[in-house]
């Protein structure tokens, strides 16, 4: 990443993106700029304008300011986020109960769209404990869709210079249903994980570790997530736009809405 982008508009909320980008920028020494998308070239020095005094209110320092025309913000927004050389930041909504209205119709529309990940936070977002990331968590759980991100991580976490953690969550209402005493499930349940942290080492030269969780997988996440600082969540979405999203991508959804640290999203290709 050359560049960070917040995408913002003229609501509070887009502030949080801005803390986040900041964040990022200053960590890896590259400039940072604000986004903004408008559907007619007449309202570009108005969003400008309004932009530019959000910065100065906020004492953002040097940042610029970029007002694109464009009749769909999820395209242009999720062509920005594909490029090699731009982390996009994004604010994630608090409305609730579908899935798709805890991080907003646009930014799941630019998650359904990017190539690469995107850099989301929600309205638990707590910049003052956040604000480096020192280490970088990659949610994992056997399959090959949760890890298509490891990639992005590895990368990401050199760039940062970020300690790479994985965690797998044991969903203890379906692993009650396998009698395994509790040596043995224990072996078990980090088997795998202790496995990939190994291979990522040998593979990557860097050092791995890892933490197994039990639980509601969201819930569990979300409450180990409470008690760290300067961290980065990173997991893989499967989710959808319309109905199927209600399911789909559900806890991916649900851990951006109530994480404390920003998450990092990307849906693989072979699931748009």
């Amino acid at each position: 990443m050359d560049k960070i982008h917040v995408a913002m508009d003229e609501s509070d909320a887009s502030l949080r993106a801005l803390a986040l980008g900041q964040g990022l920028a200053r960590q890896l020494a590259v400039p940072l700029s604000v986004t903004s998308v408008v559907a007619s070239a007449d309202r570009v020095e108005s969003r400008r304008a309004a932009l530019q005094s959000r910065l100065a209110d906020q004492q953002a320092g040097d940042v610029t300011v970029e007002v694109a025309v464009h009749d769909s913000a999820k395209d242009y927004l999720g062509q920005l986020a594909g490029r090699e050389e731009v982390g996009l930041c994004m604010m994630a909504h608090g409305r609730r109960p579908v899935p798709e209205m805890l991080i907003g119709s646009v930014t799941a529309g630019v998650v359904r769209r990017a190539h690469r990940p995107v850099f989301l936070c929600g309205p638990r977002f707590d910049a003052g404990a956040h604000r480096k990331v020192e280490v970088l968590m990659v949610c994992v759980d056997g399959s090959k869709l949760s890890e298509a991100i490891l990639p992005h991580a590895v990368a990401l976490s050199k760039r940062l210079d970020a300690r790479l953690q994985l965690l797998q969550v044991i969903d203890t209402s379906a692993a009650a249903a396998v009698p395994l005493d509790g040596g043995h499930a224990d072996v078990m349940e980090s088997g795998y994980v202790h496995g990939l942290a190994r291979r990522l080492r040998t593979d990557h030269g860097m050092e791995v570790d890892w933490e197994v969780l039990h639980g509601d997988p969201a819930d569990a996440i979300v409450s180990y997530l409470a008690d760290c600082q300067d961290a980065m969540l990173a997991m893989t979405t499967h989710g959808r736009s319309g109905l199927s999203q209600v399911v789909a991508g559900s806890v991916t959804h649900e851990v951006v809405h109530e994480a404390p640290c920003p998450v990092a999203v990307w849906r693989p290709p072979h699931r748009r």
